[in-house]
């Protein structure tokens, strides 16, 4: 365990830097220091043997990952790949590690996996030395067993590679695939009936069938039941059922476990009955799973008469302890007291008075609880726990588990946090309790009251533990750490987790980041840490993404900030994270916003130097935009005449563009009267937006009297209506307060009902004095 005292308290004495302890009432808040590159850092001293800041942790990766990427990359830029011995050895390491941490190969995971794989496999000779072994096949085989959730086709291809390499490492014929030898085959088979090849199994399981319908051949049977089943292919799930009885493969507990799970979950009442009741192998009884599945049917179709029926007929036969538990359950869901369910087990223990084994235990009380659980009954979840306690029961760490559960589920923090500091003291096979510890995590988290002492000596035992957080905790902490100021620990966790994750969990924790970046409530400091945070670590982030994020800033007035998330965008190595014509367009509207003349003139000089973006009429509008809004009108309308010039032309959105662009300029009616005359002289109608933009040019210029003049026509000749904001653009184009005043009389008079809206919009002041309605003249490109 990492001693906090070393990591925070030590290292701020060493940097003169003042500190406080997490768990003091008077803690102050610190400035925090990101390691990255920030506008809000204060200056950097300079020191003679210390270092200024520790450097984050370096990323987590799988043992072996890091070479199989290193050849994936390679491969995509058509580089030397690295030597087939490291990648030998890196695809061991890989496939160890993940055997012995029990885990699932994750979609992006198998397709590197996948790709080196079959790279060795080109590469190598069989007397080379450097091949892979048929141990080291089964290693991978048998990792890809568990199949996460989401799309599986990548995985399906590397076991079928897989299943066909050790085939042909055994010298087995190539027009036969399940004769590999046994075991190969059942992993094989359960892999991709987890994939949704169950068909492909069941043909393969046939011809083992053939010469082996025993142990193998019944296991093999249950996998390809249990593959239909989740496929919900009731056709062939039962067509499996008669081609077993042809081949002598006998209905065991097992089989008759996944037919009757597979009705009882559709809620099938007919079929359900009918294969319970269906004849097992050897005249055996359903498996206490099997009957737990039933209790749970009859409750949830109120089939309470038969499921009596059931079990008064298991009690007949004297059963063995784990049925009895299941027994006490179903005792208890027909509303039998905790008091009722001890005399049972009092009866139990008379029944079978010389065998030990049949009797209640700690796991009889933890299955009470656990049903209580499902019931969201806590209080009845207690009592079990002391009726435990009363039989001298000592509690486990199932049943710490089981109280965490549902003390979480009503909002009793302290009491999971009790239970956890006990469980604390068991010993924990793989990891069981680690999903409630997260959910207590993620609990503490959301309390409106957070208690980070607790949370963070929770996170630091499971850090010793080198447990596996998962992304809901990531995103929780992640929050947690930006809300106090702490970007150094939000990348620390993020490095030792989020590169064992799926790009789908990956994008659910970024989502989460931008959530928070994109809070308003959230100062623009911490929304520029997390934004470097994104940027460093969530390096798959698309652009459409990147851009949300540079109109964050820019929405924040803050365009120094959005050119630099632009810049990251142009630096990126790869193409797909590259601005588009479309990202330029944006920010250059974003630029024409904030008026931010030196950003302009950054993201324009990085325009001409990308090759990849070829020049259009929208880019060309935002340009006009930009400019014109930094005060540079001139240079807009040399845009104008690239538009003019262009085989694409302009559109509805340039001429009202360039009429502002005119509005501003010196001398800018001569180039706005030339355009209107082309426009009416080659027969295009001007809309009213051209309209307002011509009569806003001509008034910037001073020329009173003419923009009335095409405001009379826009009326008579186009029979258009004459509204407020024509009145307001004409009004707010106009230079000058006596120029200002002769507008409003003429308006006032002319246009009486549209000046009175005008007028309730209210007005502002410039710094030259002038006065401006309060209307949004903003335009898109």
């Amino acid at each position: 365990m990492r001693s906090h005292l070393t990591r925070t308290i030590l290292r701020r004495i060493l940097y003169s830097e003042s500190y406080a302890l997490y768990q003091c009432p008077y803690r102050s808040i610190a400035a925090f220091r990101s390691r990255g590159t920030s506008l809000f850092s204060p200056p950097q001293r300079r020191t003679l043997f210390l270092k200024p800041d520790p450097k984050p942790k370096k990323v987590d990766l799988d043992p072996g990952l890091a070479k199989m990427l290193e050849l994936s990359h390679s491969v995509s830029i058509q580089a030397r790949p690295p030597p087939v011995k490291d990648l030998v050895q890196a695809f061991n390491a890989f496939f160890k590690s993940k055997q012995l941490a029990g885990k699932p190969l994750e979609k992006f995971q198998a397709m590197h996996a996948l790709g080196t794989f079959r790279h060795i496999q080109e590469h190598t000779a069989d007397g080379d030395g450097l091949r892979l072994s048929t141990d080291d096949l089964q290693i991978a085989m048998d990792t890809l067993v568990r199949v996460p959730g989401g799309d599986t086709a990548i995985h399906y291809t590397f076991a079928n590679t897989l299943f066909k390499a050790i085939k042909q490492r055994r010298g087995a014929d190539s027009s036969n695939l399940s004769i590999s030898g046994p075991k190969d085959l059942l992993i094989y088979v359960g892999v991709i009936c987890q994939t949704g090849n169950t068909m492909e199994a069941r043909i393969l399981a046939e011809k083992h069938w053939k010469s082996h319908p025993g142990r193998t051949g019944r296991r093999l049977a249950a996998r390809v039941l249990e593959g239909f089943a989740k496929e919900n292919n009731e056709e062939d799930l039962l067509r499996t059922l008669v081609l077993m009885e042809e081949n002598g493969v006998d209905f065991d507990p097992r089989v008759h476990q996944v037919i009757t799970k597979h009705y009882a979950l559709k809620n099938d009442i007919e079929a359900t009955k009918k294969w319970y009741y269906h004849p097992i192998a050897n005249g055996e009884t359903p498996s206490p799973y099997t009957n737990a599945h039933i209790l749970r049917f009859c409750l949830r179709n109120n089939e309470l008469e038969w499921g009596s029926t059931v079990f008064r007929s298991i009690l007949e036969t004297n059963p063995g302890k784990k049925t009895w538990d299941v027994i006490f359950q179903w005792a208890t869901a027909l509303g039998k007291g905790v008091d009722e369910v001890e005399q049972m087990m009092r009866v139990m223990v008379r029944r079978n008075p010389d065998d030990r084994a049949v009797r209640p235990n700690i796991e009889t009380i933890n299955g009470l609880v656990e049903f209580a659980n499902s019931r969201n009954d806590p209080y009845t979840a207690e009592r079990y726990v002391a009726l435990g306690q009363r039989w001298n029961m000592v509690p486990n760490a199932q049943t710490f588990i089981l109280q965490m559960d549902y003390r979480i589920k009503v909002g009793d923090l302290a009491g999971a946090k009790a239970a956890y500091e006990k469980l604390r003291a068991e010993d924990v096979p793989e990891n069981e309790d680690l999903p409630v510890v997260l959910r207590l995590i993620q609990a503490l988290c959301a309390a409106k009251q957070v208690n980070f002492y607790s949370i963070s000596s929770i996170v630091t035992d499971l850090t010793e533990r080198k447990a596996r957080f998962d992304p809901d905790t990531v995103a929780a902490l992640s929050l947690l750490h930006l809300q106090r100021e702490e970007p150094n620990e939000v990348i620390d966790l993020l490095n030792s987790h989020t590169f064992h994750f799926s790009l789908e969990q990956r994008a659910h924790i970024r989502d989460t980041l931008l959530t928070f970046c994109l809070d308003r409530k959230n100062s623009t400091a911490r929304a520029w840490d997390t934004y470097q945070i994104l940027r460093q670590v969530f390096d798959e982030t698309p652009i459409e993404t990147r851009t949300l994020m540079m109109h964050e800033f820019f929405g924040r007035c803050r365009p120094d900030m959005a050119c630099h998330v632009f810049g990251h965008m142009r630096q990126h190595f790869n193409r797909e994270r590259r601005p588009s014509a479309e990202t330029y367009v944006e920010c250059f509207e974003g630029l024409a916003g904030a008026a931010d003349l030196e950003g302009l003139q950054l993201i324009h000089n990085m325009l001409k130097l990308d090759h990849d973006i070829e020049p259009c009429t929208r880019l060309y509008n935002a340009l006009m935009l930009a400019y014109t809004a930094c005060e540079m009108p001139f240079r807009s309308l040399e845009f104008w005449d690239d538009i003019a010039n262009s085989l694409e032309g302009p559109t509805y959105n340039s001429i009202q563009i360039v009429f502002q662009a005119c509005e501003a300029a010196p001398f800018g009616d001569r180039q706005a009267r030339s355009i209107w005359q082309k426009i009416r002289s080659i027969g295009v109608k001007p809309t009213r937006e051209i309209y307002i933009s011509y009569i806003g040019a001509l008034a910037g210029q001073g020329l009173f009297d003419e923009a009335v003049g095409v405001v009379g026509e826009m009326r008579n000749d186009a029979g258009l209506e004459i509204d407020y904001f024509l009145l307001g653009t004409m009004y707010n184009a106009t230079k000058g307060l006596d120029q200002q005043d002769m507008v409003e009389k003429w308006a006032s008079e002319a246009y009486p009902e549209a000046w009175g809206e005008l007028a309730q919009v209210g007005q502002t002041t410039t710094r030259d004095g002038w006065k401006l309605f309060k209307i949004n003249r903003s335009l898109k490109a």
